[in-house]
């Protein structure tokens, strides 16, 4: 039997992936994030396409459990070499990886407005989340996402099984304080510029 609470994750899993790209901040000012992980090699080929006509930032954070990509493994995914793109390196999690993006935007990249979020459509909902959890409380808070569901033809990214194991991982951090609350999404989504 589904309880309430599942039935507020999925209700907050469908407003993240309902988040409209925004595309009134320039490319000057925004910053692509690949999460890599399951189907990896698909979501970096595919989260590279829209550089750099949307964003001059790529960032590509790090993994565990998978094969760890370096920069120079990414620039064939690209096609040629610049100082825009960064390989985060060893993550154990999704935690890691946001607190890497977190460390760009606040130290190093404070002209960035706006990060284009790319990973596999079940696993997006959590990395919003965790990055949101991440960045409350910062100057940034309020920083413009565009979340980039991205479903691979070479294996299924949204399974229900997959999805499933999404809604015991945000219920679970969630309780741990990793993820943002359903509430603050919902401060983020009326305060988050348009």
């Amino acid at each position: 039997m589904k309880t309430i609470e599942h039935d507020e994750i999925v209700k907050a899993m469908l407003k993240i992936l309902a988040i409209p790209f925004n595309n009134r901040i320039e490319p000057e000012r925004s910053a692509i994030l690949i999460l890599p992980g399951k189907y990896q090699e698909y979501r970096i080929a595919e989260g590279v396409k829209p550089w750099p006509s949307r964003a001059k930032h790529l960032w590509v954070a790090g993994t565990s459990g998978d094969p760890t990509y370096t920069r120079e493994d990414v620039i064939p995914y690209v096609g040629e070499d610049s100082p825009h793109i960064l390989v985060g390196g060893h993550a154990r999690h999704t935690k890691d990886q946001m607190e890497w993006a977190r460390g760009l935007l606040l130290d190093s990249f404070p002209e960035v407005e706006h990060v284009i979020m790319t990973t596999s459509v079940y696993h997006l909902p959590r990395c919003v989340l965790t990055f949101l959890e991440t960045m409350c409380g910062t100057p940034k808070r309020w920083i413009s996402i565009s979340p980039v569901p991205l479903i691979s033809p070479i294996g299924d990214s949204f399974s229900i099984e997959d999805l499933e194991g999404e809604i015991q991982r945000i219920e679970t951090y969630q309780k741990k304080g990793g993820v943002a609350s359903f509430a603050y999404l919902d401060t983020y989504l009326r305060n988050r510029p348009q």
